[in-house]
């Protein structure tokens, strides 16, 4: 992505969506007790007021004033370093006490139902929610909360994947952690862009119809969850999101890159960590090659992951099941996003990723594979290496034998005598094992390029 959009957020829309009276001082739900601020970056405290009062916030030995204009205000207080609860003051002709707050890290968890997948249903859910006392990892359900901390009564209804990234995170980095959570079961990305974006991106005919597509709402989500929250200091986003969008890859590419330059242009800290899980496996395994758009989707967030600073792909090829889209092995997708933001955030040295394709040389009938993100050498996950397919100038692909030669894989097969192009899970439930000595699963990919998927939806 090579440049930024500008985006607005209407007063009026601000005002609504916090629910504020102009004539007294008041603050978005966000801002409440048991909060988490974000720790190490200048705090933005902001709300609504009548025009021209005075407002001041008293936090951490800080003392900051602010005069309402247009029946808003904002306060930039000064860096914090992450700490134990302590209390804000919000003075002005009417006074405001904020308790129980903690400065530590901020994550926004956000996309559909397999991101709000409850934690009571996860994979171990049972001996998961018994030892989850953790009183400096909170959570908070935009856009009305309240924030709750973890323990044993309340980790049931929390999403199952930020809380295991939050706990992940919590326990490395000896920090409080808070989840935003604005994930919406059976979402499409539509929802969670302003109609000034969507509009702008219907100005493209080639896109346009599928924008709309069964009848869903347009910006609904954005206008309630997010819109309210942008500006709250956060650390990163982990999106979990594609199903809705599944039958529309071309129109989800720009939606996707679309989303992560709003949220961060109205966020205004710069280019924060944005981690994309990709679709699982999911549906009927078939004896011969049977791709679907799922494996279109899964390369639209690998390229968005590759293209996008600051972005990086969360693999889920490996986890889920064949009869329910749902699946309940939610630990893997917290812990590969908790490595990730561990490199992207907080500049840790280590393997975040597992392979990613990075090009394919055809010569004496093989195909010479490369990636980057070998973390120490390829591996077969539980055996023999599978998943992976080759074709020649016919076009047919057929199920291939590979070898791991170092930090490459040599593809081949006696049906192929001259292979042109080369794929991995290529399917939309394969069976596949690839993952570097990290145990990190290799993503998805092809070397060939179908160009009905990026000329139009259908």
């Amino acid at each position: 992505m090579t440049g930024c959009l500008k985006f607005s957020i209407p007063t009026a829309l601000v005002l609504v969506c916090t629910g504020a009276i102009r004539a007294d001082v008041a603050l978005p739900p966000v801002f409440s007790a048991g909060m988490v601020l974000q720790a190490e970056l200048a705090v933005p405290v902001f709300g609504t007021a009548a025009d021209g009062e005075k407002v001041t916030v008293e936090f951490a030995g800080q003392k900051k004033s602010a005069v309402a204009k247009d029946g808003k205000w904002k306060i930039m207080l000064d860096p914090v370093k992450s700490g134990s609860p302590v209390e804000m003051k919000i003075i002005a002709s009417n006074s405001l006490t904020i308790k129980n707050i903690l400065v530590g890290e901020v994550w926004l968890a956000s996309g559909q139902s397999n991101m709000k997948f409850p934690l009571a249903r996860a994979s171990d859910a049972q001996e998961e929610i018994a030892k989850a006392d953790f009183a400096k990892v909170r959570y908070f359900v935009a856009p009305g909360g309240p924030w709750v901390a973890a323990t044993p009564k309340t980790v049931g209804g929390f999403s199952a994947a930020a809380y295991y990234f939050a706990v992940n995170l919590h326990l490395r980095l000896q920090r409080p952690v808070g989840i935003i959570d604005s994930s919406v079961n059976g979402a499409v990305a539509q929802r969670f862009i302003s109609r000034q974006a969507i509009e702008a991106l219907e100005k493209d005919p080639a896109v346009a119809h599928a924008l709309r597509q069964h009848g869903e709402p347009m910006s609904d989500v954005f206008q309630q969850s997010i819109a309210p929250l942008a500006g709250y200091g956060i650390r990163g986003a982990v999106w979990c999101q594609g199903e809705g969008n599944r039958d529309y890859p071309v129109t989800y590419r720009k939606l996707l890159t679309t989303l992560i330059a709003q949220w961060r242009q109205l966020w205004g800290c710069g280019n924060f960590p944005f981690l994309i899980v990709q679709l699982a496996n999911f549906g009927e395994r078939k004896a011969e090659p049977w791709e679907g758009k799922d494996c279109a989707i899964r390369e639209v967030q690998f390229q968005t992951a590759q293209a996008v600073p600051r972005c990086a792909l969360i693999v889920a090829i490996d986890l889920g099941l064949a009869k329910d889209v749902h699946y309940p092995n939610k630990k893997p997708i917290g812990d590969r996003a908790a490595l990730a933001a561990r490199a992207l955030a907080y500049g840790e040295r280590i393997e975040y990723s597992g392979p990613l394709f990075q090009s394919a040389e055809f010569k004496d009938g093989k195909a010479l594979v490369s990636f980057t993100h070998v973390g120490g050498g390829l591996v077969a996950q539980g055996g023999k290496l599978n998943g992976f397919l080759l074709c020649g100038t016919d076009k047919r692909f057929v199920r291939a034998e590979v070898a791991i030669d170092g930090d490459k894989l040599v593809v081949q097969s006696p049906a192929v005598a001259k292979p042109i192009a080369v794929r991995y899970a290529w399917e939309r439930n394969p069976e596949c094992n690839l993952c570097n000595r990290q145990g990190l699963s290799a993503s998805p990919f092809r070397s060939d390029e179908i160009v009905n998927y990026w000329t139009k939806d259908n």
